[in-house]
């Protein structure tokens, strides 16, 4: 009897643990046959096509001189590929609100569209390099480490923006 019923428990408990295994295969069949996987647009892309918000953070950037929203409207405009078009803005906000950070994406909008297209001529790289130096003055700490590259290690002084105006 005590045989029998150790017996009866054995297949009991294996029969348990088939049928679990059963459920779980079950489950992850219709997880899957419910579900299915898509990629996730690029936000900055989906921004940068909403228009009304666009124009919202680059008028909030120039003519209150809001930061956030410009810094916000620079990634949109550059992960979406469309620099060119932001180099107006990044322009106007470096001038109107003496912005360091909008010196520097100038300067490097400047270089990334002429490594691109292949226009590269001295006076493009004077006025790049104008940009660079302004937002130097201004303190932009990018500009200081692009700076330290171009002058400082090779012991050479670094100029000032107005000697750039002279060329």
């Amino acid at each position: 009897m005590k045989n029998t019923l150790i017996l009866i428990c054995s297949i009991a408990f294996l029969f348990s643990c088939f049928k679990k295994e059963d459920n779980s295969n079950e489950a992850m069949v219709s997880i899957s046959n419910k579900d299915t996987i898509t990629a996730d647009s690029n936000p900055y892309m989906k921004n940068y096509k909403n228009v009304t918000r666009m124009k919202k953070l680059l008028d909030d950037a120039i003519i209150n001189g809001d930061t956030i929203s410009y810094q916000d409207a620079y990634k949109n405009f550059i992960i979406s590929d469309n620099s060119q078009q932001f180099l107006y803005y990044s322009i106007k906000m470096a001038r109107r609100n003496n912005y360091s950070r909008a010196y520097f994406d100038t300067y490097s909008i400047l270089n990334l569209l002429d490594k691109k297209n292949g226009f590269v001529s001295e006076s493009d790289k004077n006025e790049s390099l104008f940009y660079l130096l302004k937002a130097y003055e201004k303190g932009d700490i990018n500009a200081k480490y692009k700076l330290d590259d171009l002058y400082t290690k090779k012991n050479t002084k670094i100029p000032s923006s107005s000697s750039l105006l002279i060329k």
